[in-house]
Parts: structure tokens; sequence; C-alpha cells
């Protein structure tokens, strides 16, 4: 065959290409378009709290003596919020700290879910136990910022926290086991009790999806399990992640450089020790600061809040650091080059994989052979480009959640509301949210601290450290100081709590990873190490935190890396844990929804399978060539995209009531 300008053309070329490229962009809206669209309500609590919002988000706003923003004032918010193009004649800011991305919510996509496409079940609302358990963790949290993860995992580690006389271990320092027996004690983490849920005559099963995962092995809390996260992964090992605390092999081909926390970056190294804060420094403990930064005042670190030198992550305080300054998909890009760098396999349904490898005995790539490897495709940088291609999908998707339909406040907020309601100074707050709030505070035991079978002493703990009356509007209030004591100098964000933006981008990248990577690569086999490693905290480095079962799988321990990111603004007091829990999810199925339409770009067959957070084995398939659709089946049957608010949608949706309580 002689060459010539045709022969030396791709055979699909000019305008038979064009026409082909435009049809299979067209073939990517319809895979969007089937998708199921579920349209979930909010909690309703902007709805049923006529005067004040007490538990919605008014940071920046201009707030009273009693930390309450005018019914008017929050209206005018919400329309410009909800409004894609808003006059901006509403409230503006009081401070000099900014909302951020209010608006990005509005915004569309060219690849991948709509921000409306996936949406997250109603926030936990004033009075659910639900609500009372999440209050109480980020207490507890908050009291244990400065533990080392280590002893974290030790049930009898003695902690500074003392029991008040009166009480049957009055005198005793509490130990981990007894943090994990006090938040036992609610109701919700109580398997042997009927917690109040969303919907009081029953829970819904999300709600119970998320109660049981807060479980160990033998079906309650224990301290294996405790501020974890959700996934078997994250509950298997010592707390942190590998991907947080190891390096890689060096371009010479040495290990050395593994358990030296030193990561290959081409020429460079990425070092995994961080800029650690000072310990036992918190911030936001009194009224006047705590009101201060709700009015958006800009508070900042300064030099006595940062250690003299760098180290390992050894505390929670230090993973609260990292998550306050990250980029949001910087874990997960590191994770990636790590597994790129140490030699991880390919999943075994992408097409392009070098050396063909047999399935069912015949070669999967016999066109290419043996000389073709991944790279512009199944290669290193179209995994790390994917990574951060869904980490701006997801924080448009999770703005939409958090500023134009649900508008949760902080932790910060809600426990400003408990001390205020314990004192008696809540001037301003409808009395059907009083009630409620008065029904947090009877579950979670404020003024009775000296009975060993009901909870107290985590708000008895929460005063001793805040160290000085509350004050409100001139007047002090003894024994009433539940103000959360915040890692962080300006507290949380300029955004609602729901979802949470670092958890909806971990759920996206580690799908990712998951899905690019073969689902049988163990821990072992990429690092070749047979113990897990945990941070020394009385120095710079490793030591073991015990075997590693040979079976370790690389996606249990991005699971882990995925629960550590997003429950470390947990340790800050910025976030809950159902911020965590349905945000994960919700960044699972924008990274799902942009592989799926990813296929279409593709010649070949191909298919990538993960398992989901929820532990069900996910497939996206899609044959190759013009006209064929991709599926995406999961282990569990039914509807895979509405799974996490099946209840919500199907039983409360038609049955909202938005009656005032007051």
């Amino acid at each position: 065959m002689s060459l010539d300008d045709k022969t030396t053309r791709p055979t699909l070329d000019g305008v038979d290409r064009i026409d082909e490229a435009i049809e299979r962009r067209a073939a990517m809206t319809r895979v969007s378009a089937k998708r199921p669209l579920r349209s979930v309500t909010s909690n309703k609590e902007e709805q049923l709290y006529s005067k004040a919002q007490p538990s919605n988000f008014t940071k920046g706003l201009e707030h009273n003596d009693y930390g309450l923003v005018e019914r008017e004032q929050y209206e005018a918010f919400v329309k410009d919020l909800t409004s894609p193009n808003p006059k901006m004649d509403g409230p503006q800011h009081t401070g000099g700290r900014r909302w951020e991305s209010p608006l990005a919510g509005h915004y569309f996509e060219n690849e991948g879910p709509d921000p409306a496409q996936f949406t997250m079940a109603p926030a936990p609302k004033l009075g659910d136990s639900e609500l009372c358990f999440e209050m109480a963790s980020v207490y507890v949290m908050a009291l244990l910022r400065d533990v080392s993860f280590s002893d974290l995992s030790n049930p009898e580690f003695k902690t500074e926290w003392v029991y008040p006389d009166g009480h049957p271990k009055a005198g005793q320092n509490a130990t981990i086991q007894d943090f994990v027996d006090e938040l036992g004690k609610l109701s919700w983490a109580n398997p042997n009790e009927t917690p109040r849920g969303f919907n009081s005559g029953f829970l819904t099963d999300h709600e119970v999806r998320r109660r049981t995962a807060l479980w160990g092995s033998a079906g309650q809390l224990d301290v294996g399990t405790v501020f974890r996260g959700s996934t078997a992964g994250a509950k298997t090992g010592p707390y942190l992640s590998q991907f947080l605390l190891l390096g890689t092999g060096d371009r010479a081909g040495n290990t050395g450089n593994i358990l030296n926390g030193l990561i290959t970056y081409g020429v460079q190294t990425i070092d995994q020790r961080i800029a650690r804060n000072t310990a036992k420094i918190d911030f936001m403990q009194t009224w006047e600061d705590w009101l201060a930064v709700q009015n958006g005042v800009d508070a900042k670190f300064t030099d006595e809040h940062w250690r003299d030198c760098k180290g390992l992550m050894a505390t929670p305080r230090d993973l609260a650091t990292y998550v306050h300054f990250d980029q949001l998909y910087q874990a997960y890009l590191n994770a990636g080059m790590m597994i790129d760098i140490q030699g991880g396999k390919v999943d075994r349904g992408a097409p392009i994989q070098g050396v063909p490898e047999e399935v069912d005995g015949v070669p999967k790539d016999s066109k290419r052979g043996d000389t073709s490897q991944g790279f512009a495709t199944w290669g290193g940088p179209h995994m790390l480009s994917l990574v951060t291609e869904v980490a701006s999908r997801g924080l448009r998707a999770v703005r939409r959640q958090k500023f134009q339909l649900h508008r949760r406040a902080r932790p910060e907020v809600l426990a400003a509301r408990l001390a205020q309601v314990h004192a008696g100074a809540h001037n301003g707050i409808d009395k059907g949210a009083v009630e409620q709030i008065k029904l947090m505070l009877g579950e979670l035991g404020a003024g009775k601290p000296a009975d060993d079978t009901k909870p107290g002493v985590i708000l008895h703990w929460i005063n001793q450290i805040n160290a000085a009356p509350l004050t409100i509007a001139g007047t002090d209030h003894a024994d009433a100081n539940f103000l959360l004591p915040m890692a962080f100098a300006e507290g949380s964000p300029m955004h609602p709590a729901y979802g949470a933006g670092h958890a909806t981008v971990a759920g996206a990248c580690v799908t990712i990873l998951k899905a690019f990577y073969d689902k049988g690569e163990t821990m072992k086999g990429l690092f070749g190490l047979d113990t897990f490693y945990q941070t020394n905290p009385h120095m710079d480095g490793l030591v073991s935190a015990g075997a590693m079962p040979q079976d370790t799988l690389v996606s249990d321990e991005l699971d882990k890396l995925a629960a550590n990111i997003a429950i470390g603004r947990n340790w800050a007091g910025v976030h809950y844990y159902t911020d965590y829990y349905d945000s994960l999810r919700l960044g699972e199925r924008i990274a799902a929804g942009v592989l799926e339409e990813q296929m279409l770009t593709y010649n070949e067959p191909v298919s990538l399978t993960f398992k989901d957070f929820d532990g069900h084995e996910v497939e996206i398939a899609f044959k190759g060539g013009k006209g064929d659709t991709p599926t995406l089946t999961s282990s569990d049957g039914g509807d895979w995209w509405s799974r996490p608010v099946e209840g919500f949608y199907d039983t409360l949706v038609a049955a909202a009531d938005d009656t005032p309580l007051d």
C-alpha cells in the first residue's frame, strides 16, 4: 500500500470526525438526563420558626446582643441566595469576611451531573436525638483535640479531664473509654433505646444507616470506631491513613523514603511533615468573641499559635490544622501520585495496560500486544487530572446544598443556643425552638453531672475548659458557658454547614482513585509493608501500629483517607458527623457521573468497578463504539443514584408541614 494524503491521516477525520464528536457530546447529555431527579425538602426550620433563625446560617449578617438576626434581614439574604441574578440590595456584611461563592450552586456544568441533579437528605433539626449526639461528639472532640492518635485508640489512656465532686467517679481522670461511655449514654448511640428522629414516629432507612455506621462489630460505640467514619476501611488499623504519613520510593529505586514521609514528585519531593499549631490554644470561648465572629470579624492566628518545627501529624489538632489550609484535593492528589509511583495497577477493565492481561483466557488488549502502556489514557496524567477535575464539580454541587437549599448553621451556633437557653438568655428565639433546645439540654444532661447513668459531665468539662462565665447582654451566667472551643481563630468558614466541601471533594476524589485502580490492589503489594505505621507523638518519626493484614486493600485505606480529611473538620469544630456522611455520598455520585459520561469518549469496551461508601460493588460499563450507552449497576440493586435520600423522598416530602410552631 502506497502512502498518500489519505492513507497517512486518521480514517475518521474532517467533517465525519466532527459530526461524531457532536453526537457523542449529545449522548453525554442524554446519559445525564436519564438519571433520576429527586427533590428533597430541607428540615423546614426556616418556616417553623417565624422570628429569628436560631439554627440557620446567618454568619456575616448583623447580630444583636443575643446573637440573633432580624427576620426581615434574613429573608432578604435568602432572596439573594435563591436568585441566580440577585439585585444584591439585600443585607451586606458587617465585618471583614465575605461569603464564599454563595451563588456557585446556580452555575451549570459542561460535564458530569448538574449541581441540581443530586441532593442531600434534610439535616437533623432542633430536638432530634441525632443532633444531640452530633453536638456531644464535637464537644468531646474539642476536649480531646490534643490527645495523640495512638492514645485515642487506647481505652485505658487517662485524659486531663477529672470527674466533678458528687459524681461516683469524683476525682478520677476520665479515660478514653469513659468518653466513649458518656457518648454511649445518649439515645442515638445506645442500640437499646429509641431515639427521636426527623419524623418522630420512626427512623427512616437513611437515619438507620447513619446511626448504625457509628457502631463497631459488637453493635455499639467502641474506642476502635468512634470519630473514624462510616466505612469498614476507616475503622481498620490506626486512625490516620497511611497515605497521610508514608512516602514513596525514590527515582533510584530506593525504598527508604517510604518511612521518611517523602513523596517523589518528578525531581522534587513532597514532605508529609506539616506546620503544626500550638497545643491547648482554642478560640471563641467568650460570648464577646463568639458574637464578633458571627458578625464577620476576620480573626487570625498569630505567631504564638504555631510550633517552631514541622512534624508528621500526631494529634487531632494537627489534622485540623492540615484541613484548615489545604487545597481541597491535596491529600488525594498526593495519594494518586503515591499509588502511581509505587506501580499501582490500573483497573482490569481499562483497555490500555501495557502488557495485556488475560480475562477468561482471552488477552485483554490483543490488538496492541505488549507495545503500549497507559499515559494520556489510563496512566498517571489521566488519573491526576480526573482527581482535580471532579473536585471543582463537587464544590459547585455542595455549594447549592449549602446556600440554595439547607442553610444549616455551624456547631458553633448550636453550642451558643444551648448555652443561652440553659442560662435563660434567649430573648428573641421562638418559643417552639426554645422547647426543642430544652429537650436537647435534658438529653445532654445539663446541670446533672452527678449521675453515672445519665450524660452530663461532657457539658461540665466544656464549661470548665471555657473557664469564664457566659456574659450575654451584660449579664453573667455561671455554669452555663457551653460555647464550643474552636481550633480556628475565625471559627467556621463563611458558608453553611450542610453539606461539607471537604467531605464532598473527599467522596469525589477517592471514588476516582478507587475506580481507576485495580480493586484487588493491597497495601502490602503496593508498599511492601507488613506493618501499619503511626506517628510517635514524642518524636518526629513513625512507629509500628501493629501488623498489617495481607488483604488490606488500597481502596479501604483510601476510604480512611476520605474520612480523615472530612472528619478533620469536625475535630476543628466546624462540622457535624452528618455533614461528613451525606456529603461523602454526594461527592461519590458526582464522580460516578463524570466517569459514566467519559465512557462515551472511548472506542474500546471499558468497565470500571469500585466499592462504594456503603459497601456495595458498583460497575460502570461501556461496550464501546458509536450508539452504545454506558450503564451503572450496584450489587444491592435498586436506584443507586437516589439511595441516600430515598427514605426522605418517599415518606417525608409529601408530609412536610409548614405551620409555624409559634
